[in-house]
């Protein structure tokens, strides 16, 4: 969907609020007036958890390619570091860096 009609930006865009309708619903089930209720509460959560869930999937799938596609060089290139080394920076590793670095943090933020 985001790559055939809406882009990636606006598919993040729309997949934060889907995401917030769904975390509200969850805060919705906990309510002391809702919760009383074990029939209401237990629906209002398992809507709450599919709505969320589905907000961070189209969240998750575009968040890294939006952002290695901010990389624009395509070519090799030579830099010389601090201690006057000449070192290749190759943009398909630096690309596959910030792929590793956007999983990464995905896996780690809910520790």
């Amino acid at each position: 969907m985001a790559d055939a009609k809406l882009g990636r930006y606006k598919t993040v865009c729309i997949a934060v609020g889907i995401a917030l309708v769904g975390h509200v619903l969850l805060i919705v089930a906990a309510v002391p007036g809702v919760i009383e209720n074990p029939d209401s509460s237990l629906a209002c959560f398992i809507l709450g958890l599919i709505i969320m869930g589905l907000g961070t999937g189209f969240f998750k799938a575009n968040i890294a390619p939006l952002v290695a596609e901010q990389y624009k060089k395509t070519k090799l290139f030579i830099r010389i570091t601090k201690h006057g080394e000449r070192v290749i920076v190759d943009p398909v590793f630096t690309v596959s860096r910030v792929y590793m670095a956007c999983v990464f943090s995905f896996l780690t933020e809910r520790r």
